[in-house]
C-alpha cells in the first residue's frame, strides 16, 4: 500500500503501475464505503431524522452537517431511496465492484425486473457508456400520453374550522387552470426554498405535494406587491385586540375568523404586514394602527446585510424573510439590531411552536438552542482516519471496480432497443 504521504521527493521512483492498482484499489474500496453511506442516507431519511430541527429536507442536513453541496446531496438522497429497491445493485455496490456514478446513472431507470441486465452492463462497461445508455433508456422509456378528461366545473370553498381555529380551503380546477396553479406553486415553493448561493433551482423538481407553504409564498408575494383596497377589509389582515389596557390581550382574534392564543399573536404581532384594531371593554375601537412592519426599512436593509438568509444553522432560504423579535415585541422587546433576526416563515412558525429557542447575546450575536438545551452549531466540524478507512476496506479487491470492457464503443440505439425488448418480453 502506498503512502503519498511519506514520499515526498521519492514519489517520482514509485512505478507507475504500482500507482494505478493503487488508485483502483482505493476506488473500490471507496465505492464500498460510498454503498454504506447512501444506505445510512437512506434509513436516516426514511426515519426523518433531519426533521428534529425543522430543516428543509435531508440534502439540506447533509450539506450542513456532511459538507456536501446541496445539489450534490439531492442526488445522494435520490440514489439512496432508489437503492433500497434494488438489492443487486446494491450488493453489488457494497462489493466495490460499481462506482457511485455508475450507480447513480443505473437508479434514473433500474427496476427490481430489469436490475440485473442493468447490472451486467455496468460490470462489462465503463461508467460514461452506462450513463449515456441510462439517458437513452430514460428517454426511451418516457410514457406516451393519453387523452385527458375534463374535470368538474372549478368550484372552491373555505371555512374556518371551529375545533382548531385553521382554514379549510377545498377547490376544483378545470385542467388548464389547475396545471397553471400547479405551475405558479411550483415557482412560489422554489421562491421559498431558495437559499444563498442558489442560483438556479432543481429543474427537475415537481410541484410540491404539500401546496399550503407554497400557497402562503404567494399570498405574501400578492399582499407585498399590491396596495389593499380602502373599501375592502377582507383584503387585509386586521387583528382585533380587545382590551387594549390589560394583560395578556385575552381576546384577540381575526376580523371574520378565530381567536388567537398568545404565541399565535405574538408571531403575528412580530413582523406581519397588518392592522391592529384596539378595543375598549365595551367594545369601541379604539386604536386604529397602520399598516406596517415594525423595523423601518433602513433596518431591514441592514439586517439582509447582516444576515443575508435565514439564519437557523442549516436553513439557508433568503426569500420571505421575517424580522424576528428576539425578545417578543408585546414582552417590552427592542426594535434593534441586537434584538432582531432573520427568519424565513417556516422557522418563524416553528420558533413560536417552541421547537427551538433563540438567545440574544448580545453585539449583534445569537446562539440558537434545541429547548433541552443542545446548541445548534452553524458548521459542525468534519473527522475523519484514512488509516482506518484503508484497514475497514481492505477486503476489497484491487481490481474489483475495473470493468471487463475491451475497448468497444456503445451503440446507444441498438443497446436500448435490445435492452426494451428483452425486458418487455420478461414481463
Amino acid at each position: 500500500m502506498i503512502d503519498m504521504s511519506e514520499t515526498g521527493s521519492e514519489a517520482g521512483r514509485i512505478a507507475l503501475d504500482d500507482i494505478a492498482t493503487e488508485i483502483c484499489a482505493l476506488a473500490g474500496q471507496i465505492a464500498a464505503a460510498s454503498a454504506q453511506y447512501l444506505i445510512l442516507v437512506g434509513e436516516f431519511d426514511l426515519r426523518r431524522g433531519w426533521a428534529g430541527w425543522e430543516v428543509r429536507s435531508c440534502a439540506h442536513w447533509l450539506s450542513w452537517r456532511a459538507g456536501v453541496d446541496l445539489h450534490t446531496a439531492r442526488e445522494q438522497v435520490r440514489v439512496a431511496k432508489a437503492m433500497r429497491e434494488l438489492p443487486l445493485i446494491t450488493s453489488a455496490y457494497l462489493s466495490g465492484t460499481v462506482s457511485y456514478s455508475k450507480v447513480r446513472a443505473m437508479t434514473r431507470v433500474a427496476t427490481p425486473e430489469n436490475e440485473a441486465s442493468l447490472l451486467q452492463k455496468a460490470l462489462d462497461a465503463p461508467a460514461a457508456h452506462i450513463e449515456r445508455l441510462c439517458r437513452g433508456l430514460k428517454k426511451a422509456m418516457r410514457p406516451t400520453r393519453g387523452n385527458g378528461v375534463d374535470l368538474d366545473p372549478c368550484v372552491g370553498r373555505w371555512r374556518w374550522d371551529e375545533d382548531d381555529g385553521s382554514l379549510v380551503l377545498t377547490a376544483r380546477f378545470r385542467s388548464e387552470e389547475g396545471k397553471r396553479l400547479l405551475a405558479a406553486l411550483t415557482r412560489a415553493e422554489y421562491e421559498r426554498k431558495r437559499t444563498e448561493g442558489e442560483s438556479e433551482g432543481d429543474r427537475a423538481a415537481p410541484a410540491p405535494p404539500n401546496p399550503v407553504p407554497a400557497l402562503v409564498a404567494m399570498a405574501e408575494m400578492v399582499c407585498a406587491a399590491l396596495d389593499s383596497p380602502v373599501v375592502s377589509p377582507a383584503a387585509e389582515v386586521l387583528v382585533h385586540i380587545g382590551g387594549v389596557d390589560e394583560a395578556g390581550h385575552d381576546h384577540a382574534h381575526f376580523d371574520d375568523g378565530p381567536g388567537l392564543d398568545d404565541e399565535t399573536l405574538a408571531q403575528v404581532l412580530c413582523s406581519a404586514v397588518m392592522r391592529t384594531v384596539g378595543h375598549g371593554r365595551l367594545g369601541k375601537t379604539v386604536r386604529w394602527s397602520s399598516t406596517a412592519k415594525a423595523p423601518s426599512r433602513t433596518q431591514l436593509r441592514q439586517l439582509i446585510i447582516r444576515d443575508r438568509c435565514c439564519t437557523v444553522p442549516g436553513c439557508g432560504r433568503t426569500r420571505f424573510l421575517h424580522a424576528h423579535h428576539v425578545t417578543y415585541r408585546s414582552r417590552g422587546g427592542p426594535t434593534s439590531l441586537d434584538n432582531l433576526v432573520l427568519l424565513c416563515g417556516e422557522h418563524h412558525r416553528a420558533l413560536h411552536d417552541g421547537y427551538f429557542v433563540i438567545e440574544a447575546l448580545g453585539d449583534q450575536r445569537f446562539s440558537f438552542h434545541h429547548p433541552s438545551g443542545i446548541a445548534m452549531i452553524h458548521a459542525p466540524a468534519m473527522s475523519g482516519d484514512a488509516d482506518e478507512f484503508r484497514r475497514r476496506y481492505d477486503g476489497i479487491a484491487p481490481d474489483a471496480i475495473v470493468p471487463n470492457w475491451g475497448g468497444e464503443g456503445l451503440d446507444l440505439s441498438y443497446a436500448t432497443d435490445v435492452l426494451i425488448t428483452n425486458w418487455q418480453q420478461a414481463a
